[in-house]
């Protein structure tokens, strides 16, 4: 008996270990995102915090809107009234010191009013919808800078896996040559310090492996964060560091088009506009304004014996002397008109410069990319005719371990020049106002 539940435990043991890896793997890769730029930037557009904050303070501004508009429209209430009253009848007439009183009554019916003419009520409503269109700048603002930071942490995970692939195979290189050093030592052809050279080229090259494995995590996890993606799941990127022949780009045409598509520029014309009502706004307190109010309601010393009672009032108000209060504040509407044309003109240096910038860093980086690649291919040759005048036994493999450095930097800047080209790529869109565009088609 005992013989038999020990071989049921060994055979439940075994199933148990056959099944819940296979559970495990399943359930981690089914935490794995397979994602391209595109589908991140979407994703981001999504779910993203800061893009979500903005779309809030674009329903913030409508509602805002409504209520600036809901003062220029009719204004109606049910009201209802009982009470029971008494006074002095001295104070309304001269006699002695008596009551009169207790009265009592109801009343209940509609109030309504509505402004005839009130031009600050109207700029306030201007005012409040080009505050929705400021907020709307301001969300594709937030939109762009998104899918900037999107961009930018993508292309470091691609640069990442690229050095760490780029790692690998010097580690594969490098474990080649070691081999062949050691096999050349024991035919005694070659010497002990070659292959103690070749092994320490190999431990560098793994221990930069290492590196490069944790940057691929490490980079991953700030992609994940900016997504907005669950604890648990971890991501895989689809696309790889490529070159796009570009058409040539002309400097005068980025300008025009980053002045006019920048959403900040948008957003400056909104509060440069909003600055202008504020002054007309403030101005027109001196003017009149009208209204016009009324109710009807049903009044009587009890619900039986009420009669229909109704008051019509038109009404205007016209300012005579306010104690210098209008012209203050229009004084300081005409300074916030100043300050917003200011900061504007700040804006649009500082746009011309990024588009300046952008284009001569992607123009630079186009080139960059043509040297490093003839850069990649002649440290291979490098290293390929340095391994053949080892393995004859001409010289030493210092050579060797020479051209494999110069290959390690040789590949570092292939890999920081196509990084550098799509980033810059990346920037210029950014920079004209067309990022989110660019990378979400």
């Amino acid at each position: 008996m005992a013989a038999f539940f020990r071989r049921s435990f060994v055979l439940l043991f075994l199933l148990l270990q056959a099944t819940f890896p296979r559970a495990f793997s399943q359930q981690t890769a089914a935490n794995v995102l397979h994602i391209t730029l595109k589908d991140a930037v979407l994703l981001a557009m999504k779910q993203n915090p800061q893009r979500i904050i903005a779309g809030l303070q674009v329903s913030e501004s409508d509602h805002n809107s409504q209520i600036a508009r809901s003062a220029l429209l009719p204004q109606a209430v049910l009201a209802a009234d009982g009470a029971v009253r008494q006074y002095n009848l001295q104070t309304v007439e001269r006699t002695e010191r008596k009551a009169a009183g207790p009265f009592q009554y109801i009343e209940a019916g509609p109030a309504y009013s509505q402004t005839l003419l009130n031009l600050p009520l109207i700029r306030s409503y201007q005012i409040g919808q080009e505050g929705r269109r400021e907020a709307r700048a301001d969300e594709q603002t937030t939109r762009e800078i998104v899918v900037n930071a999107v961009v930018d942490r993508y292309l470091l995970v691609l640069r990442a896996l690229a050095t760490r692939d780029a790692a690998r195979a010097r580690v594969a290189l490098a474990q080649r040559l070691y081999d062949q050093a050691n096999d050349l030592q024991k035919t005694g052809v070659g010497l002990s310090i070659d292959t103690v050279r070749a092994n320490v080229e190999l431990q560098n090259e793994r221990q930069n492996l290492i590196d490069a494995d944790a940057s691929t995590r490490t980079t991953k996890y700030l992609l994940a964060e900016l997504l907005d993606l669950p604890k648990e799941q971890s991501i895989e990127v689809a696309d790889h560091l490529d070159f796009y022949d570009l058409p040539e780009l002309e400097q005068n045409a980025l300008l025009s088009q980053a002045l006019t598509s920048r959403p900040e520029i948008r957003s400056f014309d909104s509060q440069q506009r909003i600055a202008r009502l504020s002054t007309d706004a403030t101005r027109e307190q001196r003017l009149p304004q009208l209204g016009f109010s009324g109710s009807w309601q049903y009044q009587g010393e009890h619900f039986g014996d009420g009669i229909p009672a109704y008051s019509y009032v038109v009404s205007m108000d016209f300012p005579l002397f306010t104690s210098g209060r209008i012209r203050a504040q229009v004084a300081n509407a005409k300074l916030e008109e100043q300050r917003v044309a200011e900061n504007r003109r700040t804006l649009e240096d500082r746009i011309v410069r990024e588009v300046k910038t952008a284009l001569e860093d992607l123009h630079a980086a186009r080139s960059a990319v043509d040297v490093a690649n003839l850069g990649y291919q002649l440290a291979q040759d490098e290293v390929a005719q340095a391994d053949r005048r080892f393995e004859a036994g001409v010289t030493t493999n210092i050579e060797v371990i020479t051209a494999q450095d110069n290959l390690a930097r040789a590949s570092d800047n292939q890999i920081g020049a196509l990084y550098r080209f799509n980033l810059s790529r990346a920037v210029l869109a950014r920079a004209t106002g067309e990022i989110e565009s660019m990378y979400s088609k």
